[in-house]
């Protein structure tokens, strides 16, 4: 959850000047609210394309909540990897809603519509038609992080994958009223929670990925331990492995044959919710689904090069770095 004034200043720092501007790879697009949609301004979205004559495979959508959500878009390494995996990169600034002037997390409100519309405008205004049909994956922060779980029951046909990153909203659209399909569920979700984070903590996280994971979901859970509601480029290579490991498995045939498990012990922070926030004390990895006495069942492990990542992620006792939210 993030305050007005914050989402403001969001919006700005998104779409005003940047040191990609000048960049001429560079797309955008406005998509205006329908008459009953539930978005106060038109949403805007920023493209960057892989190399003239590659088709696009794929769009990695990354919903704008934070000079981090920026830093990522704009970050060359994360720019090579979307031109190796000749993907579309699109920055996407949240839509805000007309009663709270706040993202909006409900994709039939609007966001939904408008997102794959902006593929379409795209699509047409470069001259890459397969921009209206490629597979997306989306990441998002915070309240963006309920967006991009949910987006999986909008368009399962259309999505690949979504990182959660933080996730969490305001009641009644918190993560505990995500109601997701059998054939949403077998989607993959990576969900990450931060060990510090006193505002959507790790309670609620972790339930909505156990609650998908127990019934058969490739979904997979970390922690960052005592970061607060910040820090995604900590996670950098985490989620560059998650990616690189789901868009390289075969939709319908993956198998989980790897499993992460995690032990935790409670801090003395509490989230909004007043729940306990914990951070991992160790983690391992097994061929096997069953977890040993005190751990968490912590999901799939898509590849061995994510799983060694995911070990030493949970591993640090501290974040990287901290960046002020």
């Amino acid at each position: 959850m993030v305050r007005t004034s914050f989402v403001i200043y969001l919006s700005l720092a998104a779409f005003g000047q940047s040191p990609d501007d000048h960049q001429t790879d560079d797309h955008k697009a406005t998509v205006s609210p329908l008459p009953g949609e539930n978005i106060l301004l038109p949403c805007e979205y920023r493209m960057v394309l892989p190399g003239a004559g590659t088709p696009v495979k794929a769009a990695w959508v990354i919903f704008c909540r934070g000079q981090d959500y920026l830093k990522w878009f704009e970050d060359s390494r994360v720019r090579a990897f979307a031109r190796q995996r000749a993907l579309a990169l699109i920055l996407a600034a949240h839509c805000r809603s007309i009663e709270r002037e706040d993202m909006i997390v409900e994709p039939l409100s609007g966001v939904g519509r408008s997102l794959f519309t902006a593929l379409d405008q795209f699509a047409d205004s470069t001259n890459r038609p397969e921009l209206k049909t490629v597979g997306v994956i989306a990441m998002g922060w915070s309240g963006a992080g309920s967006l991009v779980a949910r987006l999986a029951g909008y368009r399962p046909d259309r999505y690949l994958g979504a990182i959660a990153f933080a996730p969490g909203s305001y009641d009644p659209l918190g993560m505990n009223t995500i109601k997701l399909t059998a054939e949403a569920i077998i989607i993959p979700q990576l969900i990450l929670a931060n060990g510090g984070d006193k505002i959507n903590g790790t309670d609620r996280p972790y339930a909505y990925f156990r609650k998908h994971f127990d019934q058969g979901a490739p979904w997979t859970f970390a922690v960052q331990n005592r970061a607060p509601h910040c820090c995604l480029q900590n996670a950098q290579t985490l989620i560059l492995d998650w990616v690189n490991a789901v868009l390289s498995s075969e939709p319908g045939r993956r198998r989980m044959k790897s499993f992460g498990f995690l032990k935790v012990e409670l801090s003395d922070l509490l989230d909004e919710w007043k729940n306990p926030v914990f951070n991992s004390t160790a983690s391992r990895i097994s061929a096997h689904s069953t977890p040993k006495t005190g751990e968490l069942p912590s999901g799939w492990m898509p590849s061995p090069e994510f799983a060694r990542e995911w070990l030493s992620f949970t591993q640090r006792k501290f974040p990287l770095a901290i960046w002020p939210p």
